[in-house]
């Protein structure tokens, strides 16, 4: 959980305190503005470590605005895991099928995938349940979203980078705040 620092909070009190509500304002402000540039960097971040386009990661991004009355903000993710097309897929004349998800390690081969289509009309690859057998098939994904975006590879950034941005947030807020009514 991101907070804002406490002495931010009582030292934008002494200087709007013939505004008390504009506190609230300026804390739904930042915890706004905020929820915007983690999202960009969530997306920023995931892309860092994984092999996966920007559009597949903002699709299933989320964020729930702060209020005054209400002042926390999320920001969540909530999708299925994508296609392992959606990673790097290399096909070779000779060899497996190699899938490469991260962008620091190497890519693996798995057994029993190949690029085919079936019987339904998909085109893509695929995997046999049964290496001994031509059927049943079946489609596999990769990590999902909300996997990457939980990973402590990619949390160990994000982190640091949302409770930053909300404390300078909140005070810009306050300072803006402190000149549209008159620092009395």
């Amino acid at each position: 959980m991101i907070s804002i620092d406490a002495k931010e909070i009582e030292k934008a009190k002494l200087l709007l305190h013939n505004y008390p509500k504009q506190v609230t304002a300026a804390a739904a402000s930042a915890i706004n503005r905020t929820s915007t540039a983690v999202k960009t960097q969530v997306s920023k971040t995931i892309r860092e470590n994984y092999l996966i386009s920007a559009k597949d990661i903002k699709g299933t991004l989320s964020i729930k605005r702060a209020s005054s009355l209400k002042l926390t903000g999320m920001i969540s993710s909530i999708g299925a895991a994508p296609l392992i097309t959606a990673f790097r897929v290399r096909t070779y004349k000779k060899g497996p099928v190699r899938v490469q998800v991260l962008k620091n390690s190497s890519p693996k081969a798995v057994p029993g995938l190949f690029i085919g289509t079936s019987l339904k009309g998909y085109v893509g690859a695929m995997q046999r349940k049964n290496l001994s057998m031509r059927y049943p098939l079946r489609i596999p994904r990769g990590p999902s979203v909300p996997q990457m975006f939980a990973a402590k590879r990619s949390m160990s950034t994000i982190a640091p980078f949302a409770e930053k941005t909300l404390n300078q947030r909140f005070l810009h807020e306050v300072q803006y705040r402190l000149g549209k009514y008159g620092g009395q």
